[in-house]
């Protein structure tokens, strides 16, 4: 089988990225840099009409979107090794209705408070003020869910405690105070501290390297 990810460090396709590293799918690389527009070029086009990463690219038949390609790799993998299991052995489909959340609406909100002048084409500061006032109370209540060093699902680590760690992360670049949520902040450091998120942010540094890819503002993974 032949697995390839298209993906930019530093962004959302990191989940995916960190997923593949757990399960232990061999797959190749394609780093695509957004931040120059090569989504938009018809080259990656040709791959993915939709002009997104993540993208991943399964002996020719092409998954896009985060949360389908993380339930899709929780199949092909054992489902417990991302995402917990139903009673029938199956994967919970609770967390299809959270990946969707995570996707429609906090991925949404954070994008618009760290990069506000992609949302819009006048002046970008209401659309960053809208977005961290939204995420206030999301953020309270994140923090308190992960409070006590427990994961996403509480003792059990999944890919949805990747997922809220890059949450957070843009968050807290678009102006998101880090101080008011400890929780969160000690949540991403156990994340990070993880193998299988080590293996991928190894990945994503070279990624950064073989491409030429900078990040905006000279930021760092």
């Amino acid at each position: 089988m032949t697995t390839i990810l298209y993906h930019t460090p530093g962004s959302c396709s990191r989940v995916t990225l960190n997923a593949l590293e757990e399960i232990g799918l061999p797959f190749e690389e394609r780093p695509i840099d957004i931040f120059k527009g090569m989504q938009a070029r018809p080259e990656y086009l040709a791959v993915n009409p939709k002009g997104k990463v993540p993208a991943l690219e399964i002996d020719g038949r092409l998954l896009t979107e985060t949360p389908a390609i993380l339930w899709h790799l929780a199949h092909v993998g054992n489902s417990t090794a991302l995402l917990p299991a139903a009673a029938d052995g199956g994967v919970a489909i609770e967390s299809l209705v959270d990946l969707s959340w995570f996707s429609n609406t906090l991925h949404i909100l954070v994008r618009s408070a760290r990069a506000p002048m992609r949302m819009t084409s006048g002046d970008p500061a209401p659309v960053r003020e809208h977005a961290l006032k939204a995420l206030e109370p999301i953020l309270r209540d994140l923090d308190g869910r992960v409070a006590g060093e427990r994961w996403w699902y509480g003792d059990a680590w999944s890919i949805l405690d990747v997922y809220l760690s890059w949450v957070f992360g843009m968050a807290v670049g678009g102006g998101a105070p880090m101080a008011k949520y400890p929780a969160l902040v000690a949540h991403q450091d156990r994340v990070r501290q993880r193998p299988s998120f080590q293996r991928a942010l190894k990945r994503e540094q070279a990624a950064l390297e073989q491409a030429g890819i900078i990040l905006p503002g000279g930021g760092t993974l």
